[in-house]
């Protein structure tokens, strides 16, 4: 039988990918080559040659960007029945064209809304498949509608240490985060909020690390909480990767997104549907009272790894 050729480039994505890549590798069937673009860096030999590319990029020309495309044009060695790539936006229009002619299938999957990044609607017509988890976007632009995906569901169990844990990156929601922190914490709450930049921030009820959590440190703080609370950005509708945690790992979530209540696997014991804005704390404390109650299998079955592989792939 002839193996099945798969190429997925994608920048970091916080271990997330690692799982579909694993998932594709698990079929005999299936040769799979898995470019991180994010580990593709390129070190000036010396200072003449970066004062070098500093004239020629005034003349359209980058040595950094010529070395990245040969890279990544370099770990295909034959054609792909399908080359999948997230973020597209960061690729250049003539690499994405030689992808192109190197695949049989050209698929992009967007993390984010065409409002956030623009671009990715001038190159789509390179594609033949876009999937997308915003639906504006899917109804607008008829990408092909797929979600996020359940990564895992084993669970060690631990101590309840928190009544909420919160992990994000520094950006335009920091104002809310910090003010959604101020109330929980103040209302008696035991909270465990994680903010990650690449400088140390000082926000009074906010953890402030320089490094990425791991997915087993985040895991294991998880653990250790009654519930999830998930504060997304005001241009992100589709549901982030915390709501499959959620899922997964049977745990409670909290979150701005009411899109949450148009899946299947909503329920108010759940998930609760907060507006940060009028954030009442008595209403989250009994949610945290209710017991849990156990979703359908064949409801989270279809939101597994293994689902959104064989969807995307074909298999």
């Amino acid at each position: 039988m002839t193996s099945k050729k798969i190429t997925l480039i994608y920048p970091f994505a916080y271990g997330y990918l690692d799982f579909v890549v694993q998932e594709l590798r698990s079929n005999p069937n299936i040769e799979v080559t898995d470019i991180k673009t994010d580990t593709i860096k390129y070190t000036y030999p010396n200072v003449f040659v970066k004062i070098w590319n500093g004239i020629t990029k005034l003349f359209g020309s980058n040595i950094k960007k010529k070395y990245f495309n040969q890279q990544v044009l370099g770990k295909i060695k034959e054609k792909q029945d399908i080359i999948f790539v997230i973020r597209p936006d960061m690729l250049e229009d003539s690499l994405l064209k030689k992808l192109k002619a190197n695949t049989k299938t050209f698929t992009a999957y967007l993390y984010d809304s065409c409002k956030k990044f623009p671009r990715q609607l001038d190159i789509a017509p390179i594609f033949d498949e876009i999937y997308s988890y915003e639906k504006e976007d899917i109804a607008k632009y008829n990408f092909i509608e797929t979600s996020n995906f359940i990564y895992d569901e084993r669970l060690e169990p631990e101590e309840i240490q928190y009544d909420l844990f919160n992990v994000s990156s520094y950006d335009s929601r920091i104002d809310e985060i910090n003010a959604v922190s101020k109330i929980l914490s103040e209302s008696g709450l035991k909270i465990h909020f994680v903010l990650f930049w690449f400088e140390k921030l000082v926000y009074p009820h906010l953890i402030s690390t320089t490094q990425y959590l791991t997915l087993e440190e985040t895991k294991k703080l998880i653990a250790q909480s009654k519930a999830m609370i998930d504060i997304q950005r005001e241009d992100q509708k589709g549901l982030s990767f915390r709501t499959f945690e959620s899922l997964g790992y049977r745990k409670k979530l909290i979150t701005t997104n009411a899109a949450v209540k148009d899946y299947a696997f909503y329920h108010p014991n759940n998930m609760l549907v907060i507006d940060s804005h009028h954030l009442d704390p008595d209403v989250i404390k009994k949610f945290l009272e209710l017991d849990y109650v156990e979703i359908p299998e064949d409801i989270i079955d279809k939101y597994r790894v293994t689902n959104f592989t064989k969807k995307i792939f074909k298999l």
